[in-house]
Formats: structure tokens, C-alpha cells, sequence
């Protein structure tokens, strides 16, 4: 019996070398005929070991390693799988620990991993720096080693000049406000009553929600790269009035705060900060609260006496996130308040450690400490993570945000049987949280796609960008050497139902105007003006004629009259006009839209340098519909327009922006009374060179996003706004030395 196991084992080995010498000599012949070039012999080690390829035979239990295969892997377990005697082969893949930044209290942080943090770090890398949260609370340490490079700027604000340069009606609010004393610093105060609980209070919140990550100090934020907002509405006590926390509210909204953090309670229902904070949702802004303490009493059932702000949605639509605390075993704080109304996730609240207050003059010699405990330190792990959530796609609506958190919970009833249905959707999880909206950006309509064109100075270099900024694609629209640069625009002008890139050529070259498809296929081309002319030229589309078609629309850069021309696919001439007097010698921009309502697009045009303000309107076949100044009359810098619905009317806004000389802001009229309905900054307030725009619909609310490109002397920034000027992402179009300025459009996407 044993001999013939040993027969039958030498008899199965021997098949096995022979089998693997038949599979390895099969790869080399392939090997040989069909990737014997150098470029296609590259190993492929990022993701599994290189030379190494696992196989299991039919009927065998065992795994096999064949080692030292000079393949490229996956190609060879393509064609292994095709021998009949295997039934799988694969590259012998790596598995990695989850992304563990390397701060050097992190250990002590053991919330992260129960709430599976760093797995979401694996997807969002600890967030994005565009995303603010609002932090209402004591002040905050803005000079703590681990928060400083995380404090927002006001970049339309000049430090330290004593003066309200952005108009908002704070002086030199840098770095935020101090509603209590009405100061710009925001630090916490040691020249009022303080408790050491209060003077800290603020600034461990803040650490908690987006304390600088992987920075070899300290500890780690949830998200670790978005911006803390200090606005300080509570004395260093931990006391303040409504007024103030009002105040900070209005002051978070109007400066961009996607996030607002309030880690505070009290007991008196305000009518006014309910409608403040209405207002902030209603804007887009999502809000997180506290469900309060007991200290020396049993916790309160907020379904019988409700605390605010955390309780101000209740019975209402459901605008606070209200959150409560549990221990490092799911059990629900001691301390902590509840309530089905009121309370809609709890997060861990007990034993944290974080970053404190330095200031060694009043003894406080330490920046980092714990153990702290309470939901106001519960509040900032939910803010944290609507923070990374938001990274992932800036476009994400504020209730989207608030369902992927409220959605992706792990349950805990269970281990509370005394508070079931009381402590919210479960305990918050980061990781499916954030892998939730991660899965979801496939599924995001892209209903538009962004187009760039480069500035004098780059090639003549177009890209193709999704709403959240990945590229699409990209093409030369003329030769590589010319550095004129190039304008852009998007539509069907061939009517097959898919949106064709416009390009006319920027100053120095020809008046050429192609025509590609979104691969950069050329699929026609013309001159829109004397060959010999060499000021540019501005394209738009648009079905200006009614005939279903979509015509190009031309506009000549400086040193022609400004003649607009209306072309067909094939560059024949279909009507033209001049549109400011025929000294003007500036150039003009244009745009097509439906202004007026009446399904027929009309023809926009802006003055360039040199001209005032001047907005036009006309009809397809030239006629003058209306007119108005942008801007004050005297500026000369130039208009650049565009046109869409920005309150869901089906009737076109003419949105404006400085071409140059002056700070570049973005206005938006109504076309029917012409009416400003809304100015913002694109930029910095001393940022001079221009703001080009275009429009796009990217989440199908019926009201459209603004997309702002910088001018030239900075990066090439793109920045898209929500109809009503908040700021919501920014992708930068080129190499960011790159500072020619950069030229928008945008194009329905397949």
C-alpha cells in the first residue's frame, strides 16, 4: 500500500513538473511572438510581485508558485487560463495595511480605528484642503504646530492693513472672527474669566475634525487636510449668547464653510437661529450639534426636554445632524444625552486625546493632553467626515452628504437595549461612509464636460475635464509650436447629437476656427476674418436661427472692428454685424444663450480692453435687442461673458467677469430687468488679470454651475460655484507653473 502511494505520488509530481514545464515553455513561444519589444517586457510590481504567478490545476487542491517569469503578468494569465489542464492562474497580488499616517500620538487615538478611519483614508487620503468646516465654539489655538497649516485664510483680506477689504464687515478677518470681543483674532482669550476646560475646548474640537495628518508630530484629524474656520461665539468659560453664535452662522455661510461645527447645548429655543441655520441648509451648508452632557444628573431624554441647537429640527425637515456618544464599546456614554427626535448618529465621546492650548505663560506647558469626554468632542468626528465625504466629490449635495453619513452606520441597538431607536442610525463609520460616495461617482450624471484652452504662452493645448476635475481627454488644436493660445467652445454643430469643441486660434496666429470631436479628431475648419488679421478669435455655439442646428459664433480679438460672425458646420457665412461703434478697434467676446425665453438663442457680446463695460444683445440676424454696462462706466479693462439659468426660470442670465484690470469679480443680471442679482469674487481681490467664465448644469438641479478660469500671472485654476457664488471645487487645468492664463467652455458629455 505504501509503494503504491508512493508510485502515485511520484506519478502526480511528475505530471505536475512536466505540466509546469509545458506551461512555461508555452509562455516563453508567446512570450517570444507576441512581446518580445521592450516597451511591452516592463514588470508590473505596484500591485503584485513581480516575476510570480499562482496556478491551480483541475482536481488539485494546491496552490502552485512558479517564480523568476520575466512576463508581463497579466497578459500571461490571460493566455495561461487557456490550457485546459488549469482551472486559475494570477499574479501572486500585495496586500497592504490600511493608510496609517505617521503622527506620533496616533495610538492614543483609538476612536479612528473603531470607526474604520483609516480604511477611508485608503480612498480619500485624509481629504482636500478646499473643503472648510466652520468651527463655532471657544476660539482656537490658530498657532498649534498641529493645526496652524490647517487654519483658513481669507484670501480676500489683506492681514494686518486695517481695513475691510473684502467688504464682508470684519477688519482684517484673516483667520476668522472673535464674536465675543469682536476682534479678528480668534485664539482663545486669557484676559477674561477662564476654566481650562474652556480654554481648550475649541481647539480640541478642531483637532478632532482636521488636526494636520502625517506630519511625524502630534495626532491626526478625520480629515486631515480640510481647513478649520475659528469663529469664537463662547468666552474661555465656555458661555456665549445667541447673537454671537447667529452671527458667526451668517459669517460661516457668506465665506464658504461647507461644514458647521457646534459643539455646544442650551435650553431655550431660539426662533432666530433656527431661521439661521434654515438659511445656512437652505445654501447648501450641512450642520452638525451636540446632544449635551450630564454631569451631575441622569442625561436627559431630549424627546421630553430638548436641548438646542440640537433639537431645533425636530419635527421639522431634518436639517441638524444631531449626534450623541458611546464608549469604546458601542455602549452609550454615561453622560451622554438621547433622543429619537433630535439625535441621528452617535460617534465615540469618551477618553480622547488631542490637541490643546500652549500658552506657558497662564501654566498651560502642554500641546497635546487627554483624556476628554463628552458629545461636544462626539460632534467633530461627524464633521470630520462629511469633510472627507465631500472630497470625494465636491458637487455632492449637502443632503447627499448627510444620507451617506446617516446611511452607513453600524448598528448598535443591540448592545443598548435601554435606548433602542434613541441614539440615532447607529455608530458613525467613516470607511462606509466614504466608500458609499466613492462607489457612487461613477454613478454621478456627467451630464457636462469642462474645456480648456491654454493662454498665450502654453501650446495650443486642449483638455477635456469631468465636473469634479479628472481629465477626460486632450489634443493640440494647432501646431504644438504655436504659443498664442486658444479659445474654446462647445456644441453640436454637426447635429448628430453629440457636442463638438470649438476652437479659434489666440492672438498671433491666423483666424482659424476647427472643429473637433471630444478624441480631438478634427471634423472641419474655416477662417473666420482675413487671413492676414492676428488678434484672435472669441468662438461660441448656439442655434441662433431656429433651424435646429447650432451655429459657430465669432468674435475678433484687438485690431478689427467688432464685426460677429455666424458660421455653419462647413465655415460658411450665414450673417454678420458689428455690435460696438466702428472706432472700436478693442475686440469683443461672446456668448449664446436664450435670454428671453423663447426657445431661440440670442448673441451676447462684451467689449474688450479699451472699451467700457458695454454688454450687447442681439437676435440671430443682428438686430439690437437691449444693452447695458457691466460694471461702472468708466472701467476699461474688458468684459468676458456667459450665459444660463441660474435660478431654474427657463429664462438665460448674462454672467459677467473682469477680463482685466480690476478684481476679478463675476456678475450676474437679469436679462429680463436687468437686474444684478449677484457678485462675487472669482479670486483674490488683488488678483488684476481676469476671470474668464462659462456655465454648466453639472447635477441637474435646473440651475447652473458657474466655472471661473484665472487670467494670466497665476496658476491655471478652475473653480466652479453653485448658482448662487459658493464656492465648490477647483481643479488646476495645467502644470501649475504654467501662468498664460487658461480659456473655459463647456460640452453636454455622451
Amino acid at each position: 500500500m505504501i509503494k503504491k502511494n508512493k508510485q502515485m505520488f511520484l506519478k502526480q509530481k511528475n505530471i505536475l513538473i512536466i505540466l509546469i514545464l509545458i506551461v512555461i515553455l508555452f509562455l516563453s513561444a508567446v512570450y517570444f511572438l507576441f512581446f518580445s519589444q521592450e516597451t511591452e517586457a516592463k514588470k508590473i510590481t505596484e500591485n503584485f510581485v513581480a516575476g510570480e504567478l499562482l496556478i491551480k490545476l483541475k482536481n488539485h487542491s494546491k496552490i502552485y508558485k512558479i517564480k523568476d517569469l520575466d512576463f508581463n503578468l497579466q497578459d500571461l494569465q490571460t493566455i495561461v487560463l487557456e490550457i485546459p489542464e488549469i482551472e486559475w492562474a494570477e499574479p501572486n497580488y500585495c496586500m497592504r495595511a490600511s493608510y496609517l499616517p505617521n503622527d506620533s500620538y496616533y495610538h492614543e487615538q483609538w476612536y479612528l480605528d473603531k470607526v474604520k478611519a483609516p480604511q477611508a483614508w485608503d480612498l480619500t487620503k485624509g481629504g482636500s484642503e478646499d473643503i472648510i468646516i466652520a468651527v463655532l465654539d471657544t476660539g482656537v489655538d490658530i498657532d498649534h504646530p498641529d493645526l496652524k497649516d490647517n487654519i483658513w485664510s481669507n484670501l480676500n483680506e489683506l492681514k494686518g492693513d486695517g481695513i475691510d477689504n473684502d467688504n464682508n464687515g470684519y477688519i482684517d478677518d484673516f483667520n476668522g472672527w472673535d464674536f465675543i470681543q469682536n476682534v479678528p483674532n480668534p485664539k482663545p482669550k486669557f484676559n477674561e474669566e477662564y476654566t481650562e476646560g474652556g480654554i481648550h475646548h475649541g481647539t480640541l474640537v478642531s483637532g478632532i475634525a482636521a488636526a494636520v495628518g502625517n506630519n511625524l508630530i502630534g495626532v491626526v484629524g478625520v480629515a486631515w487636510k480640510s481647513k478649520i474656520m475659528p469663529l469664537r461665539v463662547l468666552n474661555s468659560e465656555g458661555t456665549g449668547s445667541i447673537e454671537n453664535v447667529i452671527q458667526a452662522v451668517n459669517y460661516a455661510v457668506n465665506n464658504g464653510a461647507k461644514i458647521i461645527n457646534l459643539s455646544f447645548v442650551g435650553t431655550n429655543k431660539s426662533y432666530f437661529l433656527a431661521e439661521a441655520l434654515k438659511e445656512a441648509w437652505r445654501k447648501g451648508v450641512l450642520i452638525v450639534a451636540a446632544a449635551g452632557n450630564e454631569t451631575t444628573g441622569e442625561p436627559v431624554n431630549l424627546n421630553e426636554s430638548p436641548n438646542y441647537p440640537i433639537c431645533l429640527d425636530e419635527n421639522e425637515e431634518n436639517f441638524i445632524i444631531g449626534v450623541a456618544a458611546v464608549d469604546n464599546t458601542d455602549r452609550k456614554a454615561l453622560f451622554s444625552d438621547y433622543g429619537s427626535n433630535c439625535v441621528d448618529i452617535s460617534a465615540p465621546g469618551t477618553r480622547i486625546y488631542g490637541p490643546l492650548v500652549y500658552n506657558p505663560n497662564y501654566d498651560f506647558k502642554e500641546y497635546y493632553g487627554g483624556y476628554w469626554s463628552g458629545t461636544s468632542i462626539s460632534a467633530p468626528i461627524v464633521s470630520g467626515l462629511a469633510a472627507l465625504v465631500w472630497s470625494i466629490n465636491p458637487l455632492f449635495s449637502h443632503k447627499q452628504v448627510q444620507d451617506f453619513i446617516l446611511d452607513q452606520t453600524d448598528e448598535i441597538d443591540s448592545i443598548n437595549p435601554d435606548f433602542v431607536g434613541e441614539l440615532g442610525r447607529g455608530r458613525v463609520n467613516v470607511y462606509k461612509a466614504v466608500e458609499k460616495a466613492y462607489n457612487q461617482l461613477g454613478g454621478v450624471p456627467q451630464n457636462y464636460y469642462i474645456i480648456t484652452g491654454a493662454g498665450p504662452g502654453g501650446g495650443p493645448h486642449v483638455r477635456i475635464f469631468d465636473s469634479v476635475g479628472l481629465p477626460k481627454g486632450g489634443f493640440f488644436a494647432y501646431n504644438e509650436d504655436f504659443r498664442g493660445g486658444v479659445s474654446v467652445a462647445g456644441g453640436d454643430v454637426d447635429g448628430d447629437g453629440e457636442d463638438e469643441i470649438i476652437t479659434g486660434a489666440g492672438p498671433g496666429g491666423g483666424p482659424h476656427v476647427r472643429i473637433f470631436d471630444l478624441v480631438g479628431l478634427p471634423k472641419g475648419g474655416f477662417f473666420a476674418y482675413n487671413k492676414d488679421f492676428r488678434g484672435g478669435v472669441s468662438v461660441a455655439v448656439g442655434d441662433v436661427d431656429g433651424d435646429g442646428l447650432e451655429e459657430i459664433i465669432t468674435g475678433p480679438g484687438k485690431g478689427v472692428e467688432s464685426e460677429i460672425k455666424i458660421f455653419d458646420l462647413q465655415g460658411n457665412l450665414k450673417n454678420s454685424f458689428v455690435v460696438y461703434p466702428p472706432k472700436f478697434l478693442g475686440g469683443a467676446n461672446v456668448a449664446v444663450g436664450d435670454v428671453d425665453g423663447d426657445g431661440q438663442d440670442e448673441i451676447i457680446t462684451g467689449a474688450g480692453p479699451g472699451g467700457g463695460p458695454h454688454v450687447r444683445v442681439f437676435d440671430g440676424q443682428g438686430n439690437f435687442k437691449f444693452h447695458f454696462f457691466a460694471f461702472n462706466k468708466n472701467f476699461l479693462g474688458g468684459v468676458n461673458v456667459a450665459v444660463g439659468d441660474t435660478d431654474a426660470d427657463n429664462k438665460d442670465e448674462i454672467i459677467v467677469g473682469v477680463a482685466s484690470g480690476a478684481s476679478p469679480y463675476i456678475r450676474v443680471f437679469n436679462a429680463e430687468f436687468l437686474l444684478l442679482r449677484l457678485q462675487f469674487l472669482a479670486y483674490s481681490k488683488d488678483f488684476y488679470h481676469g476671470t474668464n467664465i462659462a456655465v454648466a448644469d453639472f447635477d441637474g438641479d435646473q440651475q447652473v454651475e458657474i466655472i471661473s478660469a484665472s487670467g494670466p500671472t497665476t496658476e491655471p485654476r478652475v473653480e466652479i460655484f453653485d448658482s448662487l457664488g459658493n464656492y465648490l471645487s477647483q481643479f488646476y487645468a495645467y502644470a501649475r507653473h504654467f501662468h498664460g492664463g487658461v480659456n473655459v467652455a463647456t460640452m453636454r458629455a455622451k
